[in-house]
């Protein structure tokens, strides 16, 4: 009777995380969207003292949209290397997930992570791209998400179809442990890269239902030569309605 009361404490315990439907993980997308009237404000900051701000906007029950924009050495005595355009995002919600079936979505982002240098960013962005999510209770939610992408960072003729798959999980009330993978099929030049792919991990904190502090750790597996034990980068989520 004592185990099955700790089990049912910890079951509670588990599943009173604030209700926020993740519509990203570190950067790879899930079928998750902003519901109509609801909006994101978010702030990054990565190697070389940059900045990336961006703004996603739930406009429809299905559709969402966003933008982003940045420089690196916003902070010291370097001149802001500001980048050349306004990186876009939007997302459409094809089917809602139910007991059988994930929910699955198409979209477009063109924000990759990193430094932008002359055609792309040091991980390339999602470009076009399909997705499904499904989540499962277990001591709290766990999801899991994948898809395919085609990014439009291909002018090193590097321009295969790319895979992606990730998982969420959370922790009481307030810890969220996210881990994505990206095949890297599209990055893999061996002049380049080394052909591992990409592996990112974060642990996002839940302050309240409205934000969230991500700490992410991006080529985990030290795909790219330039890359010293991790890339790291800090987040700050901010989530309203209007």
């Amino acid at each position: 009777m004592r185990k099955l009361s700790i089990i049912f404490i910890l079951l509670i315990i588990s599943a009173s995380v604030f209700a926020f439907e993740l519509n990203t993980l570190i950067d790879t997308p899930t079928a998750g969207i902003l519901q109509q009237g609801e909006a994101e404000i978010s702030a990054k900051i990565y190697k070389n003292n940059g900045l990336l701000i961006g703004t996603r906007v739930g406009l429809f029950p299905r559709f969402m949209f966003g933008v982003n924009y940045g420089a690196e050495e916003i902070v010291g005595n370097e001149s802001p290397q500001w980048h050349d355009r306004v990186e876009f995002n939007a997302k459409i919600r094809l089917m809602d997930e139910n007991n059988q079936l994930p929910a699955i979505a198409i979209g477009y982002d063109s924000q990759g992570h990193g430094n932008y240098n002359s055609s792309r960013y040091d991980i390339k962005s999602k470009g076009v791209y399909l997705t499904a999510s499904k989540n499962f209770f277990l001591f709290g939610n766990i999801g899991v998400h994948g898809g395919i992408n085609y990014s439009l960072e291909n002018e090193d003729k590097d321009d295969e179809p790319n895979l992606f798959l990730g998982f969420d999980k959370t922790i009481g009330d307030m810890v969220v442990l996210l881990a994505e993978y990206d095949t890297g099929w599209n990055d893999n030049d061996a002049d380049v890269m080394k052909g591992r792919g990409f592996f990112n991990a974060s642990v996002d904190l839940h302050f309240t239902e409205s934000l969230v502090l991500k700490v992410s750790f991006y080529d985990l597996l030290l795909n790219n030569p330039s890359t010293q034990g991790c890339d790291r980068s800090i987040s700050l989520l901010y989530n309203m309605t209007f």
